[in-house]
């Protein structure tokens, strides 16, 4: 309990500061362009079968999505900002070491699933070479996400082993979480782009801090200009990039090691004590783009996330069309 009350005073506290930046102006305003964006994260591209097994987003950014109620719950840099509203459509499917087994193993991580929406906010000042992502995250974990289903669906039309032991995976479950993340510019060239960035997770799902930094080589449009791509591109039409960037996490509470915070006790959890507080990634990848779509492929490396487990890796694949 002590440790939930500092990261929510921490939270406060970090809300505060970001409000009190909204004495900033942007002298003009572009009319903004609308993305979607189609995510796929899979470990099969790392040659493994096992944690973060796969993910599947859908993201679309739209003005209209601004008189979403949530809306209000989201934080502006200021009110001359770039203020792109969106939705996320969020699948993430988690296993064991090895799904080739239907009995528990205490000293491995459980089955799970999760599905959920959120609704964000990406807030920058361009002059000032910030970003600040507000987002809500609303779903469930659980049998509901339909991650099983999915798996064992997918090992069958690849004629692979079937996946044992999602029946004890975590329990049903709801999904209420709050991010928050900030970044700063802080070298800014014409080849070359280095950015920190500061972020906090608070909920049923996720509870963490985290630093990190954001790098960028080749040839693009400036990071704090748009979200990459632009309807009308009159320059920089082609771009070809590589990114890289390291992070660093302080774990508060993880649902889908740990289970839920509201239903009965999951048949396998990792307990708390075997949970690893502080947690790296790092993620290297390319981006080519031509006037309104990008391709990116890109692999992330994950640290342990509990006593006995591995580092972990997989591979993700982006598209993104701008209109």
């Amino acid at each position: 309990m002590k440790l939930k009350k500092y990261y929510i005073l921490l939270f406060i506290n970090f809300t505060i500061h970001l409000f009190s930046q909204n004495s900033d102006t942007i002298i003009s305003k572009p009319k903004l362009e609308n993305y979607i964006r189609l995510n796929y994260d899979n470990d099969f591209f790392s040659a493994t079968d096992r944690y973060y097994t796969q993910g599947i987003h859908l993201t679309i950014v739209h003005p209209i999505i601004r008189y979403s109620p949530i809306s209000w719950t989201l934080i502006k840099l200021n009110e001359k900002a770039l203020n792109y509203y969106g939705l996320i459509f969020t699948q993430d499917c988690f296993t064991p070491r090895s799904i080739r087994y239907d009995t528990i193993n205490y000293l491995e991580r459980p089955y799970a699933a999760t599905f959920f929406v959120s609704h964000f906010l990406t807030s920058i000042n361009s002059t000032k070479k910030t970003l600040l992502q507000t987002q809500v995250d609303l779903g469930f974990i659980g049998p509901c996400a339909k991650c099983e289903e999915e798996q064992k669906a997918i090992h069958k039309g690849l004629v692979n082993i079937r996946p044992l032991g999602w029946e004890n995976q975590i329990k049903t479950d709801i999904i209420i979480n709050y991010r928050v993340k900030f970044e700063k510019g802080l070298l800014i060239q014409k080849n070359f782009e280095l950015m920190a960035n500061s972020s906090m997770r608070l909920g049923t799902l996720y509870t963490d801090i985290g630093l990190g930094l954001f790098m960028r080589i080749g040839f693009f449009s400036p990071y704090f200009n748009d979200l990459g791509l632009q309807k009308k591109a009159i320059t920089n039409k082609f771009k070809l990039y590589g990114v890289f960037k390291t992070n660093s996490k302080l774990v508060g509470y993880n649902a889908v090691l740990q289970g839920g915070l509201f239903n009965e006790k999951s048949v396998l959890t990792v307990p708390e004590n075997r949970v690893n507080r502080l947690v790296f990634d790092g993620l290297a990848g390319v981006v080519i783009a031509y006037k309104r779509v990008s391709l990116e492929y890109s692999k992330t490396i994950l640290t342990p996330e509990f006593e006995g487990g591995l580092f972990h890796g997989w591979g993700k694949c982006v598209i993104t069309v701008c209109f």
